[in-house]
């Protein structure tokens, strides 16, 4: 292919690539396809290379690589959808939590649960603020639990040591003696 510009190295391992997968460039748009290629200047064999190791069977931009643990960037739009079914999963969590869930421990289940998933959304802008509030609900629900039943829960005492460290654990282990 004689075209001003193309990397023939690139082109040449593209149409071997094309055929190795049995998708063969066809006569009528090799010409077109080789000018695509052209067009990527100095990025052409990162083109290839990328469509190869993504068994793509056309060339695309280059995709912008991530750092590695680097989270993916959403849109505000994605941002918006996230905070509405969290903001709706919240909503109907609290409207069920007395009414599913008759025991304190029961309850303090639940909100090792909502602990979990807030977890998750650990980035949200009223993260703070539903922390805050789960902290106090599980405070109430602890005081008019049987320490003992609390303390012998692993997943509650797990999320004590969370929302309140572990000078609360020990507090809460030391009232469990007091009631043994």
């Amino acid at each position: 292919m004689d075209i001003q510009g193309l990397d023939q190295e690139a082109w040449e391992r593209w149409v071997a690539f094309r055929k190795a997968i049995r998708k063969p460039i066809k006569p009528a748009s090799e010409h077109a396809m080789a000018l695509k290629l052209a067009k990527f200047g100095n990025d052409q064999a990162e083109v290839v290379n990328q469509s190869i190791s993504n068994q793509w069977q056309g060339l695309f931009e280059l995709k912008k690589s991530k750092t590695p643990g680097e989270p993916p960037q959403k849109t505000d739009k994605q941002k918006a959808a996230d905070e509405a079914r969290f903001q709706h999963l919240e909503d109907s969590n609290l409207k069920m939590w007395d009414d599913l869930v008759e025991t304190t421990i029961g309850q303090l289940r639940l909100a090792d649960a909502y602990l979990a998933r807030l977890s998750l959304n650990r980035g949200s802008i009223d993260y703070a603020d539903k922390l805050q509030f789960l902290k106090h609900h599980v405070a109430d629900l602890i005081r008019k639990s049987e320490p003992k039943k609390v303390v012998d829960d692993i997943h509650i005492v797990g999320m004590v040591r969370e929302l309140f460290g572990e000078p609360g654990f020990r507090r809460l282990r030391e009232r469990a003696k007091e009631h043994a």
